[in-house]
């Protein structure tokens, strides 16, 4: 087995895969805002070359191209085939921004080191974080900012959804949140992971978000658009439909008075240097 192969990735790979379809396309606006708060922190100026790791369906991609203009470079690697075919598609009229299939855990070099790298929602997915973010620094020009975003604790009004849909999972000791992962459970402890990688200047701004659903089958649609979906994923098939008939029942009790459903997202936005 190669470093390629491994299993983590090989999984989160087809978990990509299979939502690149509908990723980032069911009227919930998370994505864009964030990936362009993101890259607002990296103080992007016009000529620079980017490097945007996971890069999904594009929203950090195309905020990076925004901010660098036509004289700059932006280039996005994503392990899922669909994302890479679909976000090529997007992108094909912007002849300085390009797309490849490839790992986030080995960037690409560049000869003269990327000007910044962009990993949103990528790193918790790595199964040496530490060893990813060392690789990210070798590519990087000395002065070269790391982009890195990560979730917060989630928010505490939709835990009754996973305690529904608990009992259907088979027995395991994976997280069903980042944050429940040690190198990512609070911001020190992320900021830390950076250290030990090598980076200086590290920091790290939380913003909120909301997400707002218009009724049930739209949220069930948004997690199976994008990483919600390991819930379903983990469910075996037999038991799939009572799983998901559960978690909807459970959201419905979410709904505000206007029968809205609101989810909060608490979001890091952390900014590391290359020495």
């Amino acid at each position: 087995m190669t470093d390629h192969d491994h299993p983590q990735k090989s999984h989160f790979s087809g978990v990509f895969h299979r939502a690149s379809e509908t990723y980032d396309t069911v009227g919930v606006d998370f994505f864009s805002p964030l990936a362009a708060a993101l890259v607002a922190r990296a103080s992007l100026e016009p000529g620079m070359c980017v490097l945007d790791l996971g890069t999904g369906r594009g929203a950090a991609l195309r905020a990076a191209a925004d901010a660098v203009g036509s004289t700059g470079e932006v280039h996005g690697v994503d392990l899922a085939p669909g994302m890479v075919e679909r976000t090529s598609r997007d992108v094909a009229g912007l002849p300085h921004v390009s797309v490849s299939l490839g790992d986030a855990d080995h960037p690409p070099a560049r000869t003269d080191g990327w000007d910044a790298v962009i990993a949103s929602f990528v790193l918790f997915f790595l199964p040496d974080p530490v060893g990813a973010a060392t690789r990210v620094r070798s590519v990087l020009r000395p002065g070269g900012a790391f982009m890195v975003s990560t979730f917060d604790a989630p928010d505490e009004r939709w835990k009754v959804v996973e305690a529904a849909v608990r009992p259907y999972w088979p027995p395991t000791d994976v997280p069903s949140h980042p944050s429940q992962l040690s190198s990512f459970a609070t911001v020190a402890s992320t900021e830390d992971l950076l250290h030990q990688a090598g980076y200086a200047d590290i920091t790290t701004e939380v913003v909120a978000h909301v997400n707002v659903y218009t009724d049930v089958d739209q949220w069930l649609a948004w997690t199976w658009s994008a990483g919600a979906r390991v819930i379903w994923e983990r469910v075996p098939e037999a038991d799939r439909d009572a799983a998901l008939a559960a978690g909807a029942e459970a959201a419905a009790r979410l709904a505000d008075a206007d029968g809205l459903l609101r989810e909060r997202f608490a979001v890091r936005l952390t900014r590391a240097v290359a020495p």
